[in-house]
């Protein structure tokens, strides 16, 4: 159920809606119209009684140009006079229509107060009524990358802690590890460039930890930086033996990836035989019959 202040709320903004709505119907029409019709009246008698005097002194004119004789100018001169004379009491018939009737009183607050009702109505209904479904769906399918955008920035503040505390200790072989899983929690290749030094750097204090060539050999591969897996891949060779499970299974991956089918399927069939039932036995069964063309739909340089 909504909240109190909410519910104030709405109350608040209904009524100042519809008080909006009835202040033009409820107002009176204004009073200054019957002014301004007589102040028109009074001008258009002027303009009119200003016409009738240059009409008399017209006449004066004619006269004095000898275009008139006596008995002319005395008819004509006495019918400018009572022209002016007219024009000083005679009103003005305005031929504008006759203003609209004022809307009565009652009327208006009759349709404020419908428009108001109406309005309350559909704002109580609206804020009763659930979310429309295509909201909640909206929320569902924005909160994966909300989710996403704070892994990044839980990522982002283990990275910072791990780079001051290696700061203070740059032999720290588990702030090291930590790093390089930090950064190889991403896939862009800035994120696989420092997580290979970071390994780089493990490997200078612990020359023999094999989880860091094993993440330093990954990152190559992820990076597509062939030279570099090969010969960090002869390194951990160096320190693991020929014979361990994972020199085959990295350099069959590789000759896999840069599309040397044959080569690959040498070192998974060697794989195999030294650990068959090792955790990646059935990826690397998967990779040597891809390698093979033997699965359905497999092109003939598979790994390319």
């Amino acid at each position: 159920m909504p909240e109190l202040v909410q519910w104030a709320l709405l109350v608040a903004i209904g009524l100042a809606t519809a008080g909006a709505i009835a202040w033009p119907l409820l107002r009176e029409r204004p009073s200054g119209s019957a002014s301004l019709d007589t102040q028109a009246e009074a001008e258009a008698r002027a303009l009119r009684h200003r016409v009738a005097l240059e009409g008399l002194l017209d006449v004066e004119a004619d006269r004095r140009a000898g275009s008139l004789d006596d008995a002319s100018y005395r008819r004509e001169r006495a019918e400018a006079e009572e022209r002016a004379a007219e024009t000083l009491t005679q009103p003005v018939e305005s031929a504008a229509p006759p203003p609209p009737a004022a809307v009565a009183p009652a009327k208006g607050r009759r349709t404020a107060t419908w428009l108001g009702a109406g309005l309350a109505a559909a704002l109580l209904v609206g804020f009763a009524l659930p979310a429309p479904a295509g909201l909640a769906e909206r929320t569902v399918v924005n909160q994966g990358l909300a989710d996403a955008l704070a892994r990044e920035a839980t990522r982002q503040a283990t990275i910072k802690r791990l780079l001051n505390e290696l700061a203070a200790n740059p032999q720290d072989a588990k702030v090291l590890s930590d790093l390089a899983d930090a950064y190889l929690a991403a896939s862009s290749a800035e994120d696989l460039k420092r997580a290979a030094v970071s390994l780089q750097v493990l490997l200078a204090v612990d020359p023999t930890n094999r989880s860091a060539y094993q993440r330093l050999i990954t990152a190559y591969i992820s990076a597509a930086d062939w030279p570099d897996a090969l010969a960090a891949t002869d390194s951990y060779a160096g320190i693991a033996g020929s014979s361990a499970p994972d020199i085959p299974f990295f350099r069959g991956l590789i000759a896999f990836r840069q599309g040397d089918n044959a080569t690959a399927m040498g070192y998974f069939d060697r794989f195999l035989q030294l650990a068959p039932k090792d955790d990646r036995a059935a990826m690397v069964t998967s990779l040597r019959a891809e390698a093979a063309g033997s699965l359905p739909g497999a092109s003939a340089s598979p790994g390319a």
